[in-house]
Parts: C-alpha cells; sequence; structure tokens
C-alpha cells in the first residue's frame, strides 16, 4: 500500500467506532476530521483499501468491513462470543457490507451460530469485483434467453458505492450537519430546510473538511460550549456559519485552540442579536430549539 493506505488502515484498527467485529459505520466526514486530510484524499484512501482487498467501504450508508479483521481477532471466550453474535444482529442487513461480514464470520469464526448466517448463504466474496458480486442470489427462473450484459463503469477513484441499489455519493450537506450533531452532543437536532441552505452557502466558497474545521473550532471554544457569564452554548450552525468572517474565525481557533476557562467572548453584535432574540421569543412565548443543549442564533429582524 502507498503511505496513505497504511495510515488509513491503521486509523480504522485503532479507531473509536471499530468494535469486535470489524465492521461499523465511519462517515468520511469524521475521518476527515480527525486525520486532518481533505475529504478527497479520504476517498482515495478508501477506494485503495478496496483495490487491495483489505476493507469494503458501502458509500451509501457508510458502513465499512475490514475483511479479514476475526482472523486476527477471534473473540476469546464463549462469552465473548455471545456478545458478537448480539452486535452481528445490531448491525442492519441493508447496510451494504453485512453480506461480507457474514463471510468473514463463516471464514474465522467457527463458533458463531450458524442460524444466523442462513440468510445470507451462498457468502458474498469480498475478493470478487464484477458488478454483480454482491447481490444475493435469485431463484433460478424458467430457461429464458440470456440478458444483455450490463455496461460496465468506468473507474474513478470515488466510486466506492460496492451495492448495485446504493447511493452513488454521500450527500456532504447530510455529514457535515451529522459532523456538527456529534461535535455538539445535539443528536436531537433536525437537519431542516433552513440549515441545508447554509450548509450548500458554506460550501460555494469553502470545502467540506474546512466547514468541519470550522464546527470543531466552535467546539474547542471554552466560551462557545458554556464556559461564560451566562453558563451558555452558543454554539448553533447559524452562528458558525452565519459568513465567511465567522467560519474563518472558527477555523483560526481550530487551528490554535485556546486554553480552558480562558472564554473568548462574542462581538457586541451577537450579544445584541442574542438579547433581541431572547426578548422575542419570550415575547411570542416560544420553546428552546431543539434539544435545549444546543442554541441556532436566528437573526434580530427574522425574531421580529
Amino acid at each position: 500500500m502507498t503511505e496513505d493506505g497504511r495510515t488509513l488502515a491503521s486509523y480504522l484498527l485503532t479507531s473509536p467506532h471499530s468494535n469486535m467485529l470489524g465492521c461499523f459505520r465511519v462517515p468520511p466526514a469524521y475521518v476527515s476530521d480527525d486525520l486532518n486530510w481533505p475529504l478527497q484524499r479520504v476517498m482515495e484512501g478508501f477506494a485503495e483499501l478496496y483495490r487491495k482487498g483489505w476493507a469494503t467501504l458501502s458509500e451509501g450508508s457508510n458502513w465499512l468491513v475490514i475483511h479479514k479483521f476475526l482472523k486476527w481477532n477471534q473473540p476469546e471466550n464463549p462469552n465473548v462470543v455471545k456478545a458478537a453474535e448480539k452486535l452481528f444482529d445490531q448491525i442492519p442487513d441493508e447496510c451494504g457490507v453485512k453480506p461480507l461480514l457474514a463471510w468473514a464470520v463463516a471464514e474465522f469464526e467457527p463458533r458463531f451460530s450458524l442460524e444466523k448466517l442462513a440468510k445470507f448463504k451462498p457468502f458474498a466474496n469480498p475478493f470478487d469485483t464484477t458488478p454483480k458480486a454482491y447481490r444475493k442470489p435469485e431463484p433460478e427462473p424458467e430457461p429464458e434467453p440470456e440478458p444483455e450484459p450490463e455496461p460496465e463503469r468506468e473507474p474513478t477513484t470515488m466510486s466506492l458505492s460496492l451495492v448495485p441499489d446504493a447511493p452513488k455519493k454521500s450527500d456532504p450537506v447530510e455529514e457535515i450537519f451529522s459532523y456538527w450533531q456529534q461535535r455538539m452532543q445535539s443528536p436531537r437536532s433536525s437537519l431542516d430546510d433552513k440549515r441545508r441552505r447554509m450548509i450548500r452557502q458554506a460550501l460555494k466558497s469553502y470545502s467540506p473538511a474546512d466547514v468541519c474545521k470550522a464546527i470543531r473550532g466552535c467546539s474547542r471554544s471554552p466560551f462557545h460550549m458554556g464556559e461564560n457569564d451566562r453558563k451558555t452554548k452558543y454554539n448553533g450552525l447559524d452562528l458558525i456559519l452565519r459568513n465567511a468572517e465567522k467560519i474563518d474565525a472558527f477555523i483560526a481557533i481550530d487551528d490554535n485552540p485556546p486554553a480552558q476557562g480562558s472564554g473568548t467572548p462574542l462581538t457586541q453584535s451577537d450579544r445584541i442579536r442574542m438579547q433581541n432574540e431572547r426578548v422575542a421569543r419570550e415575547w411570542l412565548g416560544e420553546e428552546p430549539q431543539d434539544d435545549g443543549r444546543t442554541i441556532d442564533m436566528e437573526t434580530a429582524h427574522e425574531s421580529h
């Protein structure tokens, strides 16, 4: 492998997303953030791991399986095998790589329940890269003329969707929003039309990796994460992606994060906007947004 391939493989083996089966969900935006790589470089790394037969990423669902993980990381005892079986059940059948995981289990872990693997027989071969390799066999139909073969797709380093029915490319807007939810610990926040527009507007001038850096910069600012005189978090997407000045400022914080307790203050205009918004919401009797832990500050004229 190239140096990037080896680095990405090492990251996946030690990733906090990993588990005892070597099959887990790992959005490329997370990898871009953790390795400080542009998203294009991350995707090219995944393409290399697939070509080398080391791992498969279903780009439609962002689930990944390391093909021979269980060969070198077998469960220590029967109790751990039972835990692995429960984990196997929790992985969605439609995630795109579970048939390949079933192959690995059947190949390297004989103590696993055969009933759980029965629905995936015959097992998909992870080293067969033909277009139909991961389709479950259909019952044999009545004899009829052979259909014409499907046209071959032109190779591209960004084509990682190995399941024919999966989308060709994941939505960077959803990836960025998911990353914001993770960094701000706001899983119940929803990706509405307004947030989609904000992210798309930011992507016109910044790469997905830079937008993620701005989000991470906000999460690294003690003041914006609640260490202020109001004991309130100011980490909404409306603030982070408001304009280029804000995005640049948060990227700068990410590159040089302040020490805990330093409390970098908001600008005066932000304070006025916050006060106007709070008064307007109290007058209208509106409930706090999202899950009560993350504030998206609307502009003053919108509130009025």
